[in-house]
């Protein structure tokens, strides 16, 4: 009778041991584990915020940022720098926006080009083509080109892209071959930069389309 009554309290005991001392259930969501999600969403948003105002005090626009460049590149005011045109897309590379300025030099287009293509997916130029469609400069705007790569096109290319007028070129054709037989509007790739001086030569042809058909066909 008495081993009847111990087994009979074993399941009492245990449920009790897992319910607690007094037999009730725990409560998972106690106050201090309340306090503790107030606490990390307060944190939450009070980083979200400071977040914010960060971006929002360090926030460059793009577009000015071009305008005031190009400003200091031709000496004007970066409110005689005007948008212009629509993008061009070329093969999958584009133009962003496109600018006039006008200066002592006479007034120069000048595109913002996104060439595809490139090591590192991308290469931005700022391409300077004069009303008469000569191709007056080319700088590199941003790459993300292995160290010393757009370096070394932009060392052993640019000199045949500027100069050439964008209207009779039209578009120009990237070669591999040093040896081919070819006019002005081709460009040898560089060694060990093909990849590089593609999405160089892209953009500069992204350009040379935009201008053709914003500048050179309007005014036809």
């Amino acid at each position: 009778m008495a081993e009847n009554e111990n087994r009979a309290l074993i399941p009492e005991t245990a449920n009790a041991h897992q319910s607690g001392t007094d037999g009730k259930e725990k409560k998972f969501f106690t106050k201090d584990v309340w306090m503790c999600i107030v606490v990390l969403a307060a944190i939450a948003v009070i980083a979200g915020v400071l977040l914010g105002l960060v971006n929002w005090f360090t926030y460059v626009d793009p577009d000015q940022a071009i305008r005031e460049q190009l400003a200091g590149y031709y000496g004007v005011s970066a409110e005689e720098v005007r948008a212009f045109g629509e993008g061009v897309t070329e093969g999958g590379s584009y133009v962003s926006a496109a600018y006039i300025v006008d200066s002592e030099e006479g007034e120069t287009y000048v595109f913002h080009a996104v060439g595809n293509g490139s090591k590192g997916g991308t290469l931005e130029l700022l391409v300077h083509i004069a009303a008469d469609g000569r191709i007056a400069d080319i700088e590199v705007y941003s790459q993300s080109e292995t160290a010393g790569y757009t370096d070394r096109v932009v060392k052993a290319n640019k000199g045949k892209y500027v100069g050439k007028n964008a209207v009779e070129i039209g578009q120009f054709v990237l070669v591999k071959d040093e040896s081919a037989v070819k006019d002005e509007s081709y460009v040898d790739a560089v060694s060990q930069a093909t990849m590089t001086s593609r999405g160089f030569n892209n953009a500069v042809n992204a350009a040379l389309a935009s201008f053709n058909a914003n500048v050179a066909e309007v005014e036809a």
